[in-house]
Order: structure tokens, then sequence, then C-alpha cells
């Protein structure tokens, strides 16, 4: 019976967890060199009551262990809830390797359809059954894209690496993952690792002899991502002497742009590719203002404009305009110095933000438009205004930045103390 299966699922759930939270326990005393009652002192426990009978831990319990081994807490959680190893594989045994490429395009033609759940499936199944490296690690990627597009950073950035970790992977694939996880780490605001590796694989494919597609599609993302986190370093305050990074920074998003241009007419980049080119364009009008001063009364008025751009359906024009509200907002802390003019222009910037995030499950566009929320929040506390609570999309933009961002959590109480838990109270 159905119930029977159940049971015996879960009777195997609580087994495994118990076994993983025990060892992890066991690895805590050796790495302490603690005795049992050392340890249950450390996680606040009776000795004989170190593993509750479900295997789950509490929440103190998960801290303690990961104190005691000197882990974040996430890679513990991830341990004790990683699901068991499956003997068969993923994949059907229907799915011989024969199928690969049909299950790769069905993925594709998923995503694009923005059915993702059915994308990383096929996905999945593609990986399953590919007969070589590199075909196992470009199903990953594909994996990958389908968990961002759904708004699964972290599911994302795993999958990159485990694609990366692939031996055996052909070098532009290779890159390629590279490339993309670079990107993704500074969607998720890390700049620092984002643009070394970035850097890595833009000196890489400078130094080999083979040019193709792909290799150029990898040079494109990592050129993009490190042009950006060296623009994201340029403070809004006192800028002038960080001008050199901001013309280093043009100059990156310049050869990107170039090379959209060469990929621009070839069978499956041409969208992805014209998009591209599109944003940079955007996003170097505030370097341009950051470059030459006298041009960011022009470039305010580009920005605002491209941000007022009616609800077009072409392809990436929501991306540009979000892009553009970024640049917008920066451009304007730098250069605005009227109040009452400046908050406007934040205020828009963060509208066009929060819309595009929720079209769109973009995590990066939400945290920025939180960003700009958050001053605006705390302006109108200054001045003696109640905050207002959450609504159910704000709830959902908080949540999902801080559970996909982790250089977000850092502001994790700010967000919290600026919005009430109800309507009209003051926290």
């Amino acid at each position: 019976m159905l119930t029977d299966e159940l049971g015996g699922l879960e009777a195997a759930r609580e087994a495994l967890a118990r076994e993983r939270l025990e060892e992890l326990q066991a690895l805590a005393r050796t790495y302490r060199n603690w005795t049992v009652k050392e340890l249950a002192h450390a996680l606040g426990r009776q000795p004989g009551r170190l593993v509750p009978d479900s295997g789950m831990p509490k929440i103190d319990l998960v801290v303690g262990l990961a104190k005691a081994l000197d882990w974040p807490v996430e890679a513990v959680v991830d341990h004790l809830m990683k699901p068991a190893p499956n003997p068969r594989g993923h994949a059907p045994t229907k799915d011989t390797a024969a199928d690969y490429a049909r299950l790769y395009n069905e993925s594709l033609e998923r995503s694009a359809q923005r059915d993702f759940t059915e994308a990383i499936r096929l996905a999945v199944r593609s990986g399953a059954i590919a007969d070589n490296p590199t075909r196992r690690a470009a199903a990953l990627s594909l994996e990958a894209f389908s968990h961002e597009a759904a708004g699964s950073y972290v599911e994302a950035v795993r999958c990159l690496r485990d694609a990366i970790r692939i031996e055996g992977v052909a070098l532009n694939w290779r890159l390629l993952h590279d490339a993309k996880l670079a990107n993704m780490l500074f969607m998720q605001g890390n700049t620092t690792q984002a643009n070394g590796i970035a850097s890595s694989v833009i000196d890489y494919i400078g130094s080999v002899e083979a040019d193709d597609a792909t290799l150029r599609a990898a040079n494109v993302i990592a050129l993009w991502t490190r042009a950006q986190s060296l623009r994201t370093a340029i403070p809004l305050a006192n800028f002038g002497a960080w001008r050199p990074l901001a013309q280093s920074a043009r100059e990156q998003f310049g050869r990107a742009s170039a090379l959209c241009s060469e990929l621009s007419g070839l069978s499956g980049f041409t969208a992805a590719n014209d998009n591209l080119a599109a944003v940079i364009e955007v996003v170097c009008l505030e370097l341009d203002a950051v470059c030459e001063p006298d041009a960011a009364e022009p470039a305010i008025a580009r920005l605002v404009t491209i941000v007022r751009e009616g609800a077009e359906t072409a392809a990436g024009t929501g991306e540009r305009k979000a892009w553009a509200a970024i640049a917008l907002a920066n451009t304007a802390k730098r250069f605005i110095g009227d109040e009452a003019k400046l908050r406007g222009l934040l205020e828009f910037a963060s509208a066009a933000l929060r819309a595009h995030a929720v079209a769109t499950s973009n995590w990066y566009f939400a945290h920025r438009h939180l960003q700009l929320d958050a001053e605006r929040r705390r302006s109108l506390i200054d001045r003696g205004c109640a905050s207002r609570a959450l609504d159910a999309t704000e709830a959902r933009l908080v949540a999902g930045v801080l559970g996909q961002i982790p250089a977000s959590r850092e502001e994790a109480a700010t967000y919290f103390d600026l919005y009430a838990p109800q309507e009209g109270v003051t926290p």
C-alpha cells in the first residue's frame, strides 16, 4: 500500500539522517580531541541525547556542530539533508547515450517556454546518460541556466561548481563553465572571487592559439563579469581617484561588446549577444559620467529615457531597463546635489528594479531595489513616518534575496528593522 511505502521511505530517511548526524559528531570529537561528555557540553545536550530519534537536529544543535567543526552552518545542513545516492543513477533505464542530444535540446526548448521544472528534469536526464565528460558538464551548465532563470542561484552555482570539477572536459567548455560560475558569483555579491575567476579565464584564453565560438562566448561572459566587478568597486563618494578603474571597466565592456558583434551572426548566439550588447551600452553611461564629469547630466537624461521606455515585448528590454535603473541610481548619487530631485530619481530607479525582479525572480536586481528602498524607508523614519508592513510581494523579494544572495545577509537586520510586523507599527 502507498502508506506502507511512504512509511518505509520516512524510516529510511530518518535512519540516514541519524547516521549522518553521528558521523559529524564523531568527526567533531576527533577534530577537537573531545570526549563524548565534552562534545555534549559544547552542544548543550546530555551525553545520551546527542542524536534525536528523527535524526533531524534543532537549530541550536546544528549551530553548535558548525562551531565545533569550524564549518559554515550551511555546510552542516547540506551534509545532513543531502539525498542518499541512487545506485541506478538519475536517468530512467529507457534513456541511452543516443538520447542525449534529444533530451538536451528538449531542455533548451522547455527553458525557452519558461517551464523550468521540466527543463531541469530533462537536463538531469541528459547528464545521467552523457557518454563523455564534456557532455556531462554541458548538461550541468544547462541545468544551472534553468535554475538561475527560475530564481535558484544557489542551485545554479552548485551545478556550475560540479561541472568544473569533472575531469577531462574540453578546454573551451571548461573555460565557458568557469566564466558562467564567475558571473553567478558576481550576481550573488561575491565580486572579489568573481573577478579572480573571470580574470583567469580572460588571461588563459589570451594565451591559447585555438579560437572558436565557445571560447569567444566564454570570453564575453568573463569580460562582462570582470567589468561589472570593477564597476561595483568604484565608490559613490570621492570617486575621482578611481577614474582609472572606471576606464578599465569601460575598456573591458568594449571588448565584450566587440565579441558580441562577432558572435551575433552565429546560430544560438544572436539573441543573447544582441541583448548583452544593448545592456553594455547602458551600463557604460554610468562609467562615462565617472570618467568625464561633463557627461553626467546627459547620461542621467538618457538613463531616465531608457527606464521610462514603454512595456516593450522585445527580449532583453526589461533587463536593459533594470541595468539602466542601477546606472541611474549610482550616477544620481554621485552628481545630483538637490535632495528632492535625488530622492525622486532613486524612487524611480527602485520601482523599475522592483518591477523587473518581481517579473523574473532576478535576485540581483531585487537586492539593488531593497538597498534603495531601505534608504528611502530610513529617510521616512528619520522624518517621523512610521514604517510599513511587508506586503506579499515585498516579503517574497526579501526572502528571495536573503536566501539566494549570501552577501545580502549582512543587511538582514536592517531589512527587518525597517519593516514593521504590522501596518503602521514602528519596530
